[in-house]
């Protein structure tokens, strides 16, 4: 049986290959020359079967993510359209294996806790840039200035792109998928900014983090995104819900929810006054009602094929929209393009491991300090999930591979916060009071 490398055997590659770093400057980069950090993410995967192939291969098969691309399979060959379900597998099937790759590595890092707060401080602070961008967009993407500046030569970067009207898409082209980035990195930043109030105030990095949280949310605003504004206050409520006790994040919280609301009253969304912008939410359910009809056109067992919504839609089946991409819920897409069962198996893993991942957490939380840094994935996740429900953005890979990353953390919760067994005095609730955490360097 062949051995499975060790933390020892894989310590004596040299520091500057570690896939931790791959990885790290893969994300640094990824949202902005996404093909270059692709190309990173893809030497790590490819790295990691080289070393690890068994291990990675295990968990698949486990977990039922290898079942699941036999699934997948057959429903490309037995799909309306063949090669637009082949084309669309490819959103899927080599992020189970970057997913599975992942957990193997993070199980296998040095310092896994350290090294998931790099990678959440890069993946925030590297947002930095997009929302300052946003910020811009959204001024000059105002009517009236729109009609001073266009024509304006230097301008023509922006004003010849795709008009969304006022809103505003910064390095990724939609401004739905400019929001589903942000509140993954929102809520890396929210749970950061929790770990620094409770355990390290004075961090060279916490202005940074609070900064950067706040510039999301402007940055969320500016999209002009319904769902990332209702999915920024789940997260913001989560939050304030968790920290209660301690006043100026309730009330930091409440405010930011507050200035949300004051902001969309005052310039409304993407263009649309705040009644305006709520009266159209209806139009996302007369499209689950027409995607909930082509289920029954369909054998529910296999669907009609991944990516095949948007071929079967009948123009003005859903009032105003003459072409839709996808249904805007990522269980009805799953249910209309894959049939049931194969949506009840991807959900079924999915849930699983955010079960497990959710019971180790608040079991370890308590007397771990640690598990906050933990904590900011779910909190990322919440915002892949909340997301989904309402758009779906996994088309572009820069927000795929950040969701995976916050599975993976999930997947790998029990190992990296253990519970506590009971034994010796109890550590005070890192959501409660203030003292310090000694066992992690702070940037």
């Amino acid at each position: 049986m062949e051995k499975e490398p060790t933390k020892q055997t894989q310590s004596s590659t040299p520091r500057w290959v570690q896939p931790e770093h791959v990885l790290l400057a893969s994300l640094l980069v990824l949202p902005y020359v996404s093909y270059l950090g692709l190309v990173g993410l893809a030497s790590f995967l490819v790295w990691s079967l080289i070393k690890q192939p068994q291990p990675i291969g295990n968990l698949l098969y486990r977990q039922g993510w290898l079942w699941l691309t036999v699934g997948l399979a057959i429903n490309v060959l037995l799909s309306y359209a063949p090669g637009e379900s082949a084309l669309q597998s490819f959103n899927f099937i080599p992020f189970f294996v970057f997913y599975a790759a992942l957990v193997v590595a993070i199980g296998n890092f040095r310092h896994p806790i350290e090294t998931l707060q790099r990678w959440a401080l890069v993946l925030l602070l590297g947002s930095i840039p997009i929302s300052l961008r946003s910020i811009v967009e959204f001024y000059f993407n105002a009517p009236t200035v729109k009609a001073q500046w266009q024509g304006v030569p230097w301008l023509d970067w922006l004003y010849l792109q795709y008009d969304y009207g006022h809103r505003a898409d910064s390095v990724f082209g939609h401004p739905n998928i400019l929001a589903s980035y942000l509140v993954i990195t929102l809520g890396l930043g929210l749970g950061l900014s929790v770990y620094y109030l409770r355990y390290h105030r004075r961090a060279p990095a916490a202005p940074w983090v609070y900064g950067s949280v706040v510039l999301a949310l402007v940055g969320i605003f500016c999209s002009g995104s319904r769902n990332g504004l209702l999915v920024a206050g789940l997260q913001l409520l989560i939050v304030g819900w968790s920290m209660r006790h301690n006043r100026f994040v309730a009330l930091a919280g409440l405010g930011a929810i507050v200035a949300l609301g004051v902001a969309g009253l005052t310039w409304g969304f993407g263009g649309r006054s705040l009644v305006e912008a709520f009266q159209t939410i209806t139009l996302r359910f007369e499209v689950w009602r027409v995607a909930i009809t082509m289920l029954g056109d369909n054998p529910w067992w296999i669907g009609s094929g991944l990516g095949t919504f948007k071929l079967k839609y009948e123009p003005f089946s859903a009032a105003e929209y003459p072409y839709l991409a996808h249904p805007h819920n990522l269980i009805i897409m799953f249910a209309t393009e894959l049939g049931l069962p194969l949506a009840i198996l991807f959900f079924t893993i999915v849930g699983m491991i955010v079960f497990r991942g959710s019971k180790a957490l608040f079991a370890g939380l308590a007397s771990d300090p640690k598990g906050l840094i933990v904590a900011a994935y779910f909190l990322g996740f919440v915002g892949v999930m909340g997301f989904a429900m309402f758009d779906l953005s996994f088309y572009d890979a820069r927000v795929n591979v950040l969701g995976w990353i916050m599975l993976a953390v999930i997947q790998s919760t029990p190992a990296l916060v253990p519970a506590d067994q009971g034994s010796g005095p109890k550590s005070p609730s890192p959501l409660s009071g203030q003292s310090k955490d000694p066992t992690l360097k702070q940037p």
